[in-house]
């Protein structure tokens, strides 16, 4: 079998998920967060040619109180705070990007004050011909006060 046969297609694949990228455009991070308060969250992800099936999309909120540092994502998410699909709300195309607009609500919890928190976006979505399932993970670093 031919180096090229197999290197083209691969990279041809990761090119195409990578256009299908996503992240948090905000919060941003550092942004102070309070128990109970309604947060605005913007999933944005990358206009591509590529279309891609949305499956779904999990927010949630990991609490990391000192001395401990979060978890990694993967593996634990923490309070869920949103399930569903990402659907278009906005999109601006001289910058190639659209977006979805998804207000949760901080949990009401026994928090130790001031502590850091990670904010984690979970999207699983199929893309291209075959199709390929892709699942992401994105997060942005707050900080919850009293």
């Amino acid at each position: 079998m031919n180096l090229v046969s197999v290197v083209l297609p691969l990279l041809a694949f990761v090119t195409s998920v990578a256009a299908q990228a996503s992240h948090i455009g905000y919060p941003t991070a550092g942004t102070q967060i309070q128990p109970g308060q309604s947060l605005s969250v913007q999933v944005v992800k990358d206009v591509s040619i590529m279309g891609s099936i949305e499956v779904g999309l999990v927010l949630s909120l990991q609490y990391c109180p000192p001395p401990n540092a979060c978890p990694n994502p993967v593996n634990e998410l923490g309070f869920v705070l949103y399930t569903g699909k990402w659907t278009q709300t906005g999109q601006n195309p001289r910058q190639g990007e659209m977006w979805d607009n998804i207000t949760v609500t901080i949990p009401d919890y026994d928090f130790q004050f001031p502590a850091p928190a990670r904010l984690i976006e979970t999207r699983f979505h199929l893309i291209g011909g075959g199709p390929a399932a892709v699942l992401e993970t994105n997060t942005v670093d707050l900080q919850l006060v009293d």
